[in-house]
């Protein structure tokens, strides 16, 4: 079935610059972010109790970019948690963008704090297709010679999801299991992620680089986080953040942590999709020193 792709422009911050907590491999980038409405009209969305069922998948996304770079930088895809918005991530977002990567956050059709009359946690299971797609559309933006600000911006071989709660059961899918692997990734980063397994899917603990952050202190989550760890292929890292919220760390809150986590992610992204062997050590200098927080890790 032909997909189509709606696109609604609009440049909403323009030049400012955001510094990348700690020290980053590169100086801090001034960003814009971009808001477009992606349409995949190969897929449905289910019906809820105050709206009908729709034949296609509407993915309205944030796409923060950095600006001035000399080549292509790479992508990372934000999914949100249930009852959430990329607009709650805007300090994570804005310091991996100006740390050197494109980041693109759709809000999903029915787990997003838009949905009519309420979200459907269920329809997580065609999360990971919404993934996807967003990445087709954002490698085909940057393939356009002209008319998008992502042209010829996106590193296509080096592409990192990231998924808070919910999201990171998206994100588990994405990675881990038969029903929807989507084999461009080469990084993930678990936050507070809720793993589960997906219909019709088998779970296959690939080898490919894994960061989980989660709070001791999310007493209903946290032990499902750390028995999922130990199956989990190698290169993988596990940062334990002690009393913090479920999704305070990542969101835009007064949470201690989440001044901490957007240098950990840049340095687990820069190792892992930049190719910096630096970055490793960047990673465990910014846990000792934040001091609230400990690392389990296995790099072989």
């Amino acid at each position: 079935m032909k997909r189509a792709i709606a696109i609604a422009v609009c440049a909403i911050v323009a030049n400012v610059a955001v510094r990348a907590p700690t020290a980053a491999a590169d100086p801090a980038l001034s960003i814009r972010t971009w808001q477009v409405t992606l349409v995949d009209d190969s897929r449905p969305t289910d019906a809820t109790t105050s709206t009908p069922a729709q034949p296609q998948r509407v993915l309205a996304t944030t796409i923060t970019y950095p600006v001035g770079v000399k080549h292509p930088v790479p992508l990372v895809v934000l999914a949100h948690g249930d009852n959430g918005h990329p607009n709650k991530f805007s300090r994570l977002i804005g310091a991996w963008a100006a740390a050197g990567y494109v980041v693109a956050a759709p809000a999903f059709p029915l787990t997003s704090n838009t949905t009519p009359g309420g979200g459907s946690p269920s329809d997580v299971t065609n999360q990971p297709a919404d993934v996807s797609f967003v990445i087709d559309q954002i490698l085909k933006m940057s393939r356009t010679k002209s008319g998008s600000p992502l042209a010829g911006l996106v590193d296509k071989k080096h592409i990192g999801a990231a998924g808070l709660s919910l999201g990171g059961s998206t994100v588990y899918g994405l990675m881990f299991d038969s029903c929807c692997r989507d084999a461009r990734i080469d990084a993930a980063v678990l936050m507070s992620a809720l793993s589960f397994p997906f219909k019709d899917g088998k779970a296959t603990w690939r080898h490919v680089p894994t960061l989980m952050l989660h709070s001791d202190a999310d007493t209903t989550w946290y032990p499902i986080s750390k028995g999922t760890y130990p199956l989990l292929a190698t290169p993988k890292w596990f940062v334990t953040l002690h009393g913090s919220t479920h999704s305070g760390p990542f969101e835009d809150t007064s949470d201690p942590a989440n001044k901490v986590v957007p240098a950990i992610t840049i340095a687990f992204w820069d190792r892992y999709l930049k190719g910096q062997e630096a970055a490793q050590t960047r990673i465990v200098d910014t846990v000792r020193a934040y001091g609230q927080a400990d690392l389990e890790r296995d790099v072989r």
